[in-house]
């Protein structure tokens, strides 16, 4: 099962060396050219850009309010535990039965609402990265070919051991999506 994992991690490297092996193994032309390379960090994209500013909002919104709604579930749990403890030695039987009850429900409860919650986030989560995919997709296949870049990667999905910091386009791609945003398109 580990090696089946390393290997799904591993794909997008092979690919890519796979690429280039190719283009290195087809006899050499006279106007053969290297392969250019960029990255860019999509997670910067997303929060650092105007339009992934705005796409994520919301999700960040909805992931606050249901924090302070888990934390005040987590409390009654707390208060119901420290009265158990309180009358632990002054409590009946069924008292104390009632409040582990109590309690056991409580726990339920928040668990539901976390599961809910997290399938809420998720949707959200999901939607919001289709449309910022959609509008910045475009954008950096248009830049790629306008800077002659033969592959553009994501640089959290390539299992990057080393970087030149001048293949990291990142920034150009967040001016280009911050002018994008502020003329309306």
């Amino acid at each position: 099962m580990k090696r089946i994992h390393l290997f799904r991690r591993s794909t997008p490297i092979l690919a890519v060396l796979a690429l280039l092996a190719l283009s290195c193994s087809h006899p050499a032309r006279a106007e053969a050219v290297p392969p250019r390379l960029a990255v860019i960090d999509y997670d910067r994209l997303l929060l650092e850009s105007e339009p992934g500013k705005k796409i994520i909002a919301p999700l960040d919104a909805l992931m606050k309010e249901k924090k302070t709604e888990a934390q005040a579930m987590e409390e009654e749990l707390k208060k119901i535990r420290a009265k158990a403890a309180e009358q632990a030695n002054t409590a009946s039987e069924q008292q104390l039965t009632n409040l582990q009850r109590k309690f056991n429900d409580k726990l339920d409860d928040l668990r539901h609402f976390e599961a809910e919650a997290n399938s809420e986030l998720d949707k959200l989560r999901a939607g919001s990265l289709g449309r910022f995919n959609t509008l910045s997709l475009p954008l950096i296949q248009s830049l790629g070919k306008e800077l002659g870049y033969t592959m553009i990667f994501q640089k959290q999905n390539v299992g990057l051991i080393y970087l030149d910091p001048s293949a990291d386009i990142t920034n150009l791609v967040i001016q280009r999506l911050n002018a994008q945003a502020a003329t309306g398109h």
